[in-house]
């Protein structure tokens, strides 16, 4: 998936969060779980409240994949090139515009856009609760979190004007093409458990849970945890 080496990436960038978030990412997270950690992980420190992401289609439709801390995002939600353009939004203009990434006047916003070999791809968001003093350092340290997570996202979470979910699932799906730890993982899910209590709960690592949890979304076709518990329940699967 991610075909450029860890270290030269890092090293072109210069700065220890990018190798931490190289890290992340070889465990798969989804849009959700990349979206929450960037926000509690990297940027709490400096006052962020949110994040969000969404990915452009070849038809130049908008996919709004993830968010963590904005209640008005509606993730799934697919707006046409017209409905989006139309849409008034104080950081779309710094996001498609010819810097890419940049303040709201306001200094309470960043937005910046996901690249592709020079070509916007989507959109980064990250929302303060105040207008931040350190706004130059911030700025600079978003700048190399978006070129990691608009890297990620793009090849593994790509989408196009049929998408109807970012990992919808080509077939109907049974209890039967789950493995007993994924049934397990998916049970804890529902009952709403973290990562590190189905962990300690079930007697794996981490790790283990995060990898079993991507596969539980990619059989599925979800891109978050409440979809995944919903879908279990919805067809029966528990």
């Amino acid at each position: 998936m991610v075909t450029m080496g860890k270290e030269k990436m890092a090293s072109s960038l210069d700065d220890q969060p990018v190798f931490q978030l190289l890290d992340r990412i070889t465990f798969k997270p989804t849009p959700e779980d990349l979206a929450r950690g960037i926000a509690t992980d990297y940027l709490r420190e400096h006052g962020a409240t949110g994040v969000r992401f969404a990915l452009l289609a070849d038809d130049d439709s908008l996919h709004h994949i993830a968010s963590y801390g904005f209640k008005d995002f509606p993730v799934g939600k697919i707006e046409s090139a017209d409905q989006w353009r139309a849409r008034k939004d104080k950081v779309k203009e710094v996001i498609f515009n010819d810097n890419f990434i940049g303040w709201t006047p306001d200094r309470t916003m960043i937005g910046a856009s996901i690249r592709e070999r020079g070509v916007s791809k989507g959109s980064f968001v990250v929302n303060f609760d105040a207008p931040v003093e350190d706004h130059g350092e911030v700025l600079d340290l978003v700048t190399k979190l978006v070129r990691v997570v608009g890297f990620y996202l793009t090849q593994a979470f790509p989408v196009n004007s049929t998408s109807k979910s970012l990992l919808a699932p080509a077939r109907e799906v049974s209890r039967g093409d789950f493995t007993s730890r994924q049934l397990q993982i998916l049970q804890g899910m529902v009952e709403g458990k973290t990562n590190h209590e189905l962990a300690t709960d079930l007697g794996y690592s981490v790790s283990t849970i995060r990898h079993e949890t991507m596969r539980i979304f990619q059989i599925l076709g979800v891109s978050d945890r409440r979809e995944a518990a919903r879908a279990a329940l919805d067809r029966t699967i528990l």
